[in-house]
């Protein structure tokens, strides 16, 4: 579980100057004064169970986007131009340390959400595991905006070639 922590934030270095850029501070600190201002002003987090539906589905959907990455670096690294094929291979693995974060993120989600709806009324969360929730969710929207970046990246990295026959 570490490595996959590891290996999502490796991502966010700029491969010129070797630094972590604004992803990562985007990436830390927006989630982080958003659930440190709904810590401060004690906002709870309300209809938990509507939530928690919400995250399990969106994690099963970012598992599935997971298993098909498997197939899609294949593909990219059989048929990719061999002069991108270092670029394409790096992209997908950034993809991969991504999605995998994203779904841990989820099924972490999912567990807090899943705890208090079943041990508790649902409607008294306190404002620190609410911050946490809001932490964990802006989290999870950040990696999906991140995947969706890295998915582009590999696309255009991904001129066959050679075109793919169609049956």
């Amino acid at each position: 579980m570490v490595d996959l922590v590891v290996d999502h934030y490796a991502t966010m270095r700029n491969h010129d100057t070797k630094r972590f850029g604004m992803d990562l501070a985007v990436f830390l600190l927006v989630p982080a004064v958003v659930g440190g201002f709904t810590f401060v002003v004690g906002a709870q987090v309300r209809h938990l169970p509507e939530v928690l539906a919400a995250t399990a589905i969106f994690t099963g959907l970012i598992f599935g986007v997971f298993v098909l990455m498997f197939d899609m670096t294949m593909r990219a690294t059989d048929k990719s131009d061999p002069a991108r094929g270092a670029m394409v291979i790096r992209l997908a693995a950034e993809l991969r340390a991504n999605i995998s974060y994203a779904v841990l993120l989820g099924i972490l989600l999912s567990g807090v959400l899943g705890g208090f709806v079943m041990f508790t009324d649902g409607d008294r969360v306190p404002p620190s595991i609410s911050a946490l929730i809001v932490f964990g969710s802006l989290q999870l929207l950040l990696t999906i905006f991140m995947v969706l970046k890295r998915v582009r990246a590999l696309y255009l990295a991904y001129p066959a070639a050679q075109r793919d026959r169609i049956p």
